[in-house]
């Protein structure tokens, strides 16, 4: 059946971290909620990558209004939308002129035990977002905390400003396989979060001290009316859907 949640079925959150410069344990479980801190939202994320062939940008502009959301992401004039109401969910991809409706299903049943470590665990949300992309990792850093800075060697947590909102940034330099020159490149994650709310606001990767990708928030607007028209998918004629 489509999952339908509200923020009277799940724990209350912390509203605020403590004074001063948190543990990294405080800052990841503070970050663990950060969707939920927020009533509304929108962000727009700016995804920079160098690789052989050159600079590639791609964009991500984000709507929130739970249990309605909309996602949509865009690489030169190809782009793609993803749109839920809470109980449904279509795409539309530009590129082949494709589009789909699905119920939202909700994950397998015990994932959000407590005795689960947590990088396996699932934490219950307040609707669904695009299960790949910036989006689901910037509003929800839980996994991403447990799973890829925590497998490094954690820097300490320095204080940072980003769009003129305090931040904490921490880094997560990858362990070296063998202590001998050339074995392969120096390395690390350099992650910024909003203090307020926790949420990821911007995303370093960095090899031999050069910067090769970066994901950062350039606008963010928290908390205030948007549109229900705004969620609506618009579909050109023609379009061919797949299910």
């Amino acid at each position: 059946m489509p999952v339908h949640t509200s923020e009277a079925t799940l724990a209350p959150v912390v509203s605020a971290m403590p004074g001063g410069l948190p543990t990294l344990d405080q800052l990841f479980a503070f970050a663990a909620d950060a969707e939920r801190r927020a009533r509304t939202l929108r962000l727009r994320i700016e995804d920079r990558s160098v690789t052989t062939s050159g600079e590639s940008l791609t964009r991500t502009e984000i709507l929130v209004d739970r249990p309605r959301a909309r996602v949509t992401t865009s690489t030169g004039s190809a782009y793609e939308v993803w749109a839920t109401d809470g109980s449904v969910i279509e795409q539309y991809n530009a590129a082949s002129n494709t589009a789909t409706r699905r119920p939202h299903r909700a994950p397998p049943t015990g994932l959000d035990d407590a005795e689960l470590p947590a990088t396996a665990g699932h934490v219950q949300t307040l609707g669904p977002l695009p299960g790949k992309g910036w989006a689901s990792t910037f509003l929800r850093p839980a996994h991403f905390c447990a799973n890829t800075l925590r497998s490094g060697t954690l820097g300490a947590i320095h204080e940072s400003i980003h769009l003129d909102r305090a931040a904490l940034t921490v880094e997560s330099a990858a362990p070296r396989i063998i202590d001998r020159v050339g074995d392969h490149a120096t390395f690390r994650y350099r992650v910024t979060f909003d203090r307020a709310t926790g949420i990821l606001l911007s995303v370093r990767e960095i090899h031999d001290d050069r910067v090769v990708r970066e994901a950062q928030v350039t606008a963010i607007t928290l908390d205030a009316p948007i549109p229900a028209s705004e969620f609506i998918i618009e579909m050109p004629e023609g379009v061919t859907k797949i299910y």
